[in-house]
């Protein structure tokens, strides 16, 4: 596990953006009195105190780690203590800058990035090749006319992950040879992300109807589920308009809404 040391300036940088972000919270949404300073005036948000108490850690444990003391967080600490403050997905990257001086592997909340920037949306649909944003769980948040093209019907699915994975016109008509190309790399990603969140709903189910499908079950117990990103991969797909050909992905993640997915799809015809 990292530890927090380094320069002073990372600790005492630590310490200011949490005694911030305490101050905004209301004691009384965790059903804790709201704390007077010693001329008996309430001040506002959350102490370090009531932080242990919410966090069912030892008194001082909370502080320790405030002051940059305590230097061996773990990840749960960190993911609970996040939670409690509202930390939403910029600063929840910030905490773990400060703590560990990276950026964090995974989102605070899956669900994020329903909010995308407008500049990203913008940015897909000006781009002329098949584009599209997603959440972490896969959950279609914009594409452009290219994207909705590779759909027989025009319309794009809610998610993403879901038709490539069990709907057979994808399995059947789009996605070329699926159970060898598509299903061995699409497959670990759904078990890597659902590993690490395992109480969102939306991956559940997925997962759940991944082993409830005969094709997609088939697969999942003959590969290992080596994790791998879709960027740059090479892959057959037949566009319902141009035909086989190549399909290569490109994906990034926007940094004003880590969790969200900017994917790039380049298709290139076998006969153009």
């Amino acid at each position: 596990m990292p530890r927090l040391d380094g320069p002073p300036h990372r600790r005492q940088d630590l310490q200011t953006f949490l005694r911030e972000a305490r101050a905004r919270v209301d004691p009384a949404e965790h059903g804790l009195e709201r704390p007077s300073d010693r001329r008996g005036r309430q001040v506002p948000g959350l102490t370090q105190p009531q932080m242990d108490v919410l966090l069912h850690s030892r008194t001082g444990t909370y502080g320790s780690f405030e002051r940059g003391v305590k230097t061996n967080p773990s990840t749960d600490y960190l993911d609970r203590l996040a939670r409690y403050l509202k930390l939403n997905p910029q600063e929840w990257e910030s905490l773990w800058r400060h703590t560990y001086g990276h950026n964090p592997p995974y989102a605070l909340d899956p669900g994020a990035g329903l909010d995308v920037a407008p500049v990203w949306r913008r940015v897909v649909h000006e781009m002329t090749t098949m584009a599209f944003l997603s959440n972490i769980c896969w959950d279609l948040l914009d594409c452009n006319s290219a994207f909705a093209e590779i759909f027989p019907d025009g319309k794009p699915p809610e998610n993403v992950m879901r038709w490539m994975l069990l709907d057979d016109v994808a399995r059947d008509e789009v996605l070329m040879d699926w159970e060898d190309e598509w299903a061995p790399v699409i497959i670990p990603q759904l078990v890597a992300v659902r590993r690490a969140y395992p109480a969102d709903p939306t991956l559940q189910e997925l997962e759940n109807d991944l082993h409830g499908d005969p094709r997609a079950a088939r697969v999942r117990r003959r590969i290992a589920a080596a994790f791998t990103r879709p960027d740059s991969d090479d892959r057959p797909l037949r566009h319902p308009v141009l035909g086989p050909g190549r399909a290569r992905l490109g994906a990034a993640e926007p940094l004003v809404n880590p969790g969200a997915r900017l994917m790039v799809v380049e298709f290139e015809p076998d006969h153009p």
